[in-house]
């Protein structure tokens, strides 16, 4: 990824230790994969959309589009309370599926997410980040089942379909105040129709 966009300067500069208003960031958003491939760039689609309402402006949650790189996507995350990671998810469900894993205490309850960038498989990145980084305890990984990964920079109908379900599940992990957290609906590990 080259440049960069606002939501990802404002996220590396809140995290630089001097966030304005004086709060840290508690929750880093870090939507991954590539957005000139059609239902690939879900995550920079959904990031643009919680930029663009409420969740842009608290001081106490990041927003990154990570791209395709892993790493980036660790780094985005370090220090914060609570990491949520969104892409494209192909687990053989109908296209437009939601699906949300939880990654906590080194391992993913439940099934795991092939989530593969293109520098690095986020799995092993978690696994070799935990060094070089400070992750959160917890991870949520929301993913929808792409229709379509090629050149494009639209989703398909179906994922298009899915973002605002997966914009409200992301918001209602969203403490309602610095230092609270949102109760986990039923602590669901799979898929969401």
């Amino acid at each position: 990824m080259t440049g960069g966009t606002d939501v990802d300067r404002r996220s590396m500069e809140s995290r630089s230790g001097e966030p304005s208003g004086g709060s840290a960031v508690r929750v880093g958003i870090v939507g991954v994969g590539s957005q000139i491939m059609g239902d690939d760039g879900l995550g920079k689609h959904v990031v643009d959309e919680l930029a663009a309402g409420p969740v842009g402006t608290r001081e106490d949650v990041s927003l990154t589009h990570a791209g395709t790189m892993a790493f980036f996507a660790l780094e985005a995350m370090s220090g914060c309370e609570l990491g949520i990671v969104i892409d494209a998810i192909e687990t053989g469900d109908p296209p437009g599926t939601v699906h949300r894993y939880r990654y906590v205490d080194g391992g993913f309850e439940g099934p795991v997410p092939d989530i593969t960038l293109h520098d690095f498989s986020f799995v092993d990145a978690l696994q070799a980040g935990t060094e070089a980084y400070e992750l959160p305890p917890e991870l949520l990984v929301y993913g929808v089942e792409p229709a379509t990964i090629e050149p494009s920079l639209e989703l398909s109908d179906r994922v298009q379909r899915a973002v605002p379900r997966l914009v409200e599940a992301i918001m209602e992990q969203l403490p309602a105040e610095p230092g609270k957290r949102a109760a986990l609906p039923g602590q669901m590990h799979g898929r969401e129709s």
